[in-house]
């Protein structure tokens, strides 16, 4: 993890090949209304083809995890921002494109923990049996980010509550 955070988590370059996508959105405390500052949030991806792609310089985690990952820190306002591409579904096409989210509150009175992935409403593997799948185990809500086509990419919103 970088010495320093912001709350703009970037994964990839400028020339990182496939489609921009940029999603918004508030952690928010267990009440569902408190913004959640100063939480933690790591993210990994596959690319544009479905792949965790390596760039050779990965250590740790980002062995598995490949060179598209980051990390941000939510404003006072709780606010975050991921800049990426738009990952594909793995080769097998059994689960639909996601993003990969571990969440640290501040303080460290709870250990690292994963949330529900970000997955994409226009998918066509998001479909109801795995939207049913998900919701009893969901953290941090179903995960389920609908994004507009832009003409600079693509953009959503997901806001985040953090219950306990």
């Amino acid at each position: 993890m970088p010495a320093s955070l912001t709350s703009t988590l970037k994964m990839g370059g400028p020339n990182e090949p496939g489609d921009p996508l940029l999603i918004t959105g508030i952690l928010l405390q267990a009440d569902g209304k408190s913004p959640y500052a100063g939480v933690i949030l790591y993210a990994y991806q596959t690319d544009h083809t479905g792949h965790y792609t390596k760039k050779g310089g990965e250590t740790g985690v980002q062995k598995w995890h490949g060179h598209l990952h980051g990390w941000a820190k939510s404003d006072k306002q709780g606010r975050y921002t991921i800049n990426s591409v738009r990952p594909a579904s793995y080769p097998s096409r059994t689960d639909p494109a996601h993003i990969h989210a571990v969440i640290q509150e501040p303080g460290g009175r709870r250990p690292p923990y994963y949330i529900t992935d970000f997955v994409f409403k226009d998918d066509p593997l998001v479909t109801p049996k795995y939207i049913a799948s998900i919701l009893s185990v969901s953290v941090g809500g179903a995960g389920i980010v609908e994004l507009q086509r832009t003409a600079t990419g693509w953009k959503g919103h997901r806001d985040i509550i953090l219950k306990r």
